[in-house]
């Protein structure tokens, strides 16, 4: 009703008419409390406690998850209203946690950092509001990253030194040098292991040969003949008479062969 919307704004006049006077005689940032002029808390802190006789006003930083936009007189912040519960503590714009980056201009979807420590994500928008990001190294082509330090360092060039370049270096080492005759000690080692695996493979294979010709030499050796006895057996008593019997008969033939003979040198 226009009664109720006149007592309204009269009240409001009110209050800010009290709120001028009590700020009157205190400077810009300042409030009038308890007769005296306080400091106001600056953004992102909130007011522990008045000022008094002995102290100014005490503030304090919002905790996180909580901010404060303006300068203020407020016991406490204001809390996010973001997703993950992280925010700027001096406006309330949304953040993502360690090692999360926000995927839109809000931050209110995170996406994990896949880069590595020597590299940095590179944002691009696409379409508007929304972020991509690429990996590229944080440190220029002849720099390498020192994650120690967590700053880039030139790479140490070896042929300005007069030296040879034994290990190059990349994205998180330097390279190392080294003198040139010490290649000499290298090639030695090299030859020294060539000629101990050449020795060892021939003794290797020439023991191979040799038991594949001895074992060819056993295979073709001549098998000698076995003489035998006739006494050396035992023969059964039938083989034991018929023996007998041929016996016998050429002892007969051969004592009548050798009476006819001596009948015929009597005839002559």
């Amino acid at each position: 009703s226009p009664l109720s919307f006149s007592m309204a704004l009269l009240s409001a006049c009110l209050l800010s008419f009290c709120t001028i006077a009590q700020n009157i005689g205190c400077p810009a940032l300042q409030r009038r409390i308890h007769g005296r002029c306080c400091n106001e808390c600056p953004p992102g802190t909130y007011m522990k406690d008045f000022c008094s006789v002995d102290h100014q006003t005490i503030c304090q930083p919002c905790e996180e998850g909580y901010y404060s936009p303006e300068h203020n007189t407020f016991d406490r912040c204001e809390q996010c209203s973001c997703q993950h519960g992280k925010c700027v503590r001096t406006n309330g714009t949304c953040l993502c946690p360690s090692g999360f980056l926000c995927s839109n201009s809000t931050c209110s979807v995170c996406e994990m950092n896949t880069c590595s420590v020597e590299e940095k994500p590179k944002r691009t928008e696409h379409p508007p509001g929304q972020y991509l990001y690429q990996c590229e190294p944080k440190c220029p082509e002849y720099q390498y990253f020192d994650s120690k330090e967590d700053t880039c360092k030139p790479k140490t060039q070896c042929i300005t030194l007069g030296l040879v370049e034994k290990i190059p270096g990349n994205n998180t080492h330097d390279s190392i040098c080294q003198k040139p005759h010490d290649n000499n000690s290298v090639y030695m080692i090299l030859c020294f292991g060539f000629v101990l695996l050449s020795l060892t493979l021939f003794i290797f294979v020439s023991h191979t040969c040799w038991r594949n010709i001895r074992k060819q030499a056993a295979n073709k050796k001549p098998i000698q003949a076995v003489q035998c006895k006739t006494s050396d057996f035992h023969l059964s008593k039938e083989e034991s008479g018929f023996q007998l019997v041929i016996q016998d008969e050429s002892k007969d033939s051969s004592s009548l062969s050798m009476e006819d003979l001596e009948k015929v040198s009597s005839l002559s």
